[in-house]
């Protein structure tokens, strides 16, 4: 049995490393910040989107929007590992929702019409922000970009989580 002593230095050596990949990660890609574990996960996202959906990192303090289409369209990122549900605020023209793997592959969950996603979403006064679930992402995804007549209603926000 590992004793509380021992827990601890791992937990150090596990912090230490975590530490020294953020900033290597840094040096990489100097222009996201790479701070935070949520940040951390959102600035992946937003490397992914630049790099491998050809989009414009958004000026920092953009309101809203994380990136720009080659057409000039706004972007929301959203990075989600594993939260059954994202959280938004503010108005873009496009959602790109990536699902991050712990290896760091990622599958793309849904990139199209931000107004499709508020409308399937409810605001949470508390949290003063939208909500809607990875499951109604996806079914919006698979109808085409349309919204099916049925969708799953976003859990409560203590469900939300961080890092999405």
């Amino acid at each position: 049995m590992i004793t509380k002593e021992q827990r601890l230095e791992a937990m150090k050596g596990v912090l230490a490393s975590l530490f020294a990949s953020q900033r290597t990660l840094k040096s990489l890609a100097p222009n996201f910040r790479w701070a935070g574990l949520g940040n951390l996960l959102g600035d992946y996202g937003e490397f992914i989107a630049v790099e491998a959906y050809n989009l414009q990192q958004a000026p920092r303090g953009a309101n809203g929007y994380d990136a720009v289409t080659p057409e000039g369209k706004k972007v929301q990122v959203k990075a989600n590992y594993a939260a059954s549900q994202i959280g938004f605020r503010g108005d873009a023209d496009m959602l790109l929702c990536l699902k991050i793997d712990a290896n760091g592959d990622w599958t793309e969950v849904y990139y199209g019409d931000f107004g499709l996603v508020k409308q399937a979403a409810r605001y949470s006064a508390r949290d003063n922000k939208h909500m809607v679930p990875i499951s109604a992402l996806q079914k919006i995804a698979k109808a085409g970009y349309v919204l099916p007549e049925v969708l799953p209603i976003a859990e409560t926000a203590t469900d939300v989580g961080e890092a999405i």
